[in-house]
């Protein structure tokens, strides 16, 4: 059975062993690093359903032969430098297009369709979804209007956090999730150029990762308020403090609402974060469709997981009938 894995160069460290499984499973599995298309991976359609996609050092497979799909990652495609800046954008898009316009015409299954991961990643979506299955959101506000954040800001006595809609990088740095205080509420004007998330502040006992697939569910904990500069936003020192994360048996009532969760979004992968609060409630704050699991892999089979669902060795959820 023949599965591609789209994803990006250097990021064998999440591929390396769903490939092992799917191999171990008799999966032919097929690596394709998006930013390499197409001045490195061959691709030719020739009409409805029929195609042929040649890889560098794999070879050449048919469209019509590919079985599943793992949208894992993607870069837009690396053209030559010495093309305008201008050119080498708009053509980059085309490339990408064209290769995801190609792979979507062919049977695969995907995980997960580009309409149904474009729709899940919609957090104002997501909260409401989960607020419907029975799962605890934060109070939250999205905005670029100074007084409404500031208004917003009064009724959360537990304190203000701010952060981007995605994982957006800036001098190389990212930008992590923020606590907004009286100082920085005097400066908010500038959100009217920049809209942002701000939630009500969540108190912490653990920091909690969540991963669906399919229709199972694991999760891993991690102490975040015992680590030093990792307090509001565990990714600040997330390489050093990797092995520190263990297994966390989540109750049955949050995994349950986690599926209902994925049902109505109609995706196949998930990686949530959620906080447990010293209270004892889990409080989930967003899910990703395509973020990280690999500290996982020597714990818990989620590896095993992502294999079983690209090969249909387990039930897979079907997309929103609207998306089909």
């Amino acid at each position: 059975m023949n599965v591609l894995i789209l994803t990006r160069a250097g990021d064998a460290y999440a591929t390396g062993p769903v490939i092992e499984a799917l191999r171990a499973r008799g999966g032919r599995p097929w690596v394709l690093e998006t930013e390499r298309f197409p001045t490195q991976v061959g691709l030719t359609w020739r009409g409805p359903g029929e195609g042929t996609l040649t890889l560098p050092g794999q070879g050449a497979v048919e469209l019509s032969e590919m079985e599943a799909v793992w949208a894992r990652r993607s870069a837009l495609p690396a053209l030559p430098p010495e093309l305008p800046p201008d050119v080498r954008q708009g053509a980059a898009k085309e490339a990408y297009h064209q290769l995801m316009g190609a792979l979507l015409d062919s049977p695969a299954f995907f995980m997960d369709p580009p309409a149904v991961y474009q729709r899940a990643r919609t957090k104002a979506l997501q909260l409401r979804l989960a607020r419907q299955v029975g799962l605890a959101v934060p109070r939250t506000l999205e905005s670029n209007d100074p007084e409404a954040v500031r208004a917003f800001a009064a009724t959360c006595p537990g304190g203000l956090i701010a952060k981007m809609y995605n994982d957006l990088r800036v001098d190389g740095g990212t930008i992590f999730t923020n606590r907004i205080g009286p100082e920085e509420l005097e400066h908010i004007d500038d959100v009217v150029g920049c809209p942002m998330i701000f939630q009500e502040a969540v108190p912490k006992a653990l920091e909690l990762r969540v991963i669906v697939v399919g229709l199972q569910v694991f999760a891993m904990a991690l102490d975040s308020q015992a680590l030093a500069g990792a307090e509001l936003d565990w990714r600040r020192t997330g390489a050093q403090d990797i092995e520190r994360w263990r297994p966390y048996a989540l109750p049955a009532d949050v995994r349950a609402a986690m599926l209902r969760l994925h049902d109505a979004l109609g995706s196949n992968y998930g990686a949530a974060d959620m906080i447990l609060t010293p209270a004892g409630e889990h409080v989930l704050l967003e899910s990703n469709g395509v973020g990280e699991c690999f500290w996982f892999y020597p714990h818990l089979p989620v590896a095993e997981a992502i294999a079983d669902l690209l090969l249909g060795r387990v039930e897979r959820r079907a997309p929103p009938r609207s998306l089909r």
